[in-house]
């Protein structure tokens, strides 16, 4: 599969004609910060936080003379400071009749097919880059991105048929998820530092359905992406199944994971339902339940939703809480109001 997968990359970046036109450039991105009221049982927190998400997204279009599209995307973090501030997501790609090929620092294509819960606030819940629930629970994100992360790899999605799309993954070199690889040595070899040289290589399968289904829009996703078994590292798998309906003003969704990383198998169950009250308003509910190998939950509500004030532009507003049987975690309570501005 894994040479399969190089030929078509070969054929899809260099068995092309010439350009048609130059490539076109635009620049992107969102910046969202939430102001929040805290109480962390367990943590000196304070009575007031400001939690902040951005990114500068640069992408590039062109087509060759035979209509095939090629194209790049860099993605800046845009908040934080010092060595936080960084390039992270950065790939090439081609698209055409033999579906995409994207090659560099990026996600694998299961995590990017992954269907989950409705964004009922503007931002994904599932995600929760602003660290709010991290560092006062054993939050874990219920996606498909934790082997490798953006480790150097190559990605493929397959034509649409009938709704169904198909993708596969090969990550060379798992070991850093920022994008860098060591380019020659293999497993078990020593780098200049004496580490290991690499964490091992890593592969994510995906199948996707979008479409309606009784007159309901309807997506489903399924995806696995797993470390070698041969790489003399601890074993590592993670699933995900996820489903979201959409009738009138209501979808439903939310995602099942499961992560198994050498026998201590986490489950998590995140779901949603969102209820559009306007064409500027739209709320919900989210849920989170996560139990560790230990036996141990982690719960997670979030009800509130998110105004259009302008173009681009959305007020957020929620109340969070948190409850965890770590008793180094404990129960937490936040109420943010914020604005998400998409550019």
């Amino acid at each position: 599969m894994n040479k399969l997968l190089m030929g078509t990359a070969v054929a899809a970046l260099f068995v092309t004609p010439a350009m048609a036109g130059p490539v076109a450039v635009t620049v992107g991105g969102y910046y969202n910060s939430v102001v929040y009221s805290q109480d962390a049982d367990e943590f000196e927190t304070r009575d007031l936080g400001v939690h902040n998400d951005a990114e500068i997204i640069f992408k590039g279009k062109g087509k060759t003379k035979n209509g095939i599209e090629v194209g790049f995307q860099v993605q800046l973090e845009a908040e934080g400071a010092g060595e936080s501030d960084h390039i992270d997501e950065n790939y090439v790609y081609a698209k055409g009749d033999f579906g995409k090929v994207e090659i560099g620092a990026e996600n694998n294509a299961a995590y990017k097919q992954q269907v989950s819960a409705p964004k009922f606030l503007g931002w994904k819940t599932y995600d929760n880059n602003f660290e709010t629930w991290r560092k006062v629970s054993s939050f874990d994100k219920p996606l498909m991105d934790g082997v490798e992360g953006d480790a150097l790899k190559i990605n493929y999605y397959s034509p649409k048929v009938n709704g169904f799309q198909i993708s596969y993954s090969v990550t060379p070199d798992a070991r850093d998820t920022s994008g860098d690889t060591a380019l020659y040595l293999d497993n078990g070899e020593l780098d200049s530092d004496g580490d290991v040289a690499r964490k091992g290589s890593s592969t994510a399968l995906g199948l996707k359905y979008s479409g309606k289904i009784a007159g309901m829009k309807v997506k489903a996703s399924y995806g696995i992406n797993e470390l070698d078994e041969d790489t003399g590292v601890d074993p590592r798998e993670d699933t995900a199944m996820g489903l979201s309906v959409s009738s009138g003003a209501i979808t439903v969704g939310g995602t099942m994971f499961t992560k198994d990383a050498n026998g201590a198998e986490t489950d998590i169950l995140h779901y949603a339902i969102a209820y559009k009250l306007s064409k500027a308003t739209q709320v919900g509910l989210m849920m989170h339940n996560q139990e560790a190998p230990d036996g141990d939950e982690t719960n997670i509500m979030v009800v509130g939703g998110s105004t259009k004030i302008g173009s681009g532009a959305k007020l957020t507003y929620s109340y969070e809480t948190v409850e965890d049987d770590n008793p180094e975690k404990g129960d937490s309570t936040f109420m943010g109001v914020g604005l998400l501005l998409k550019f």
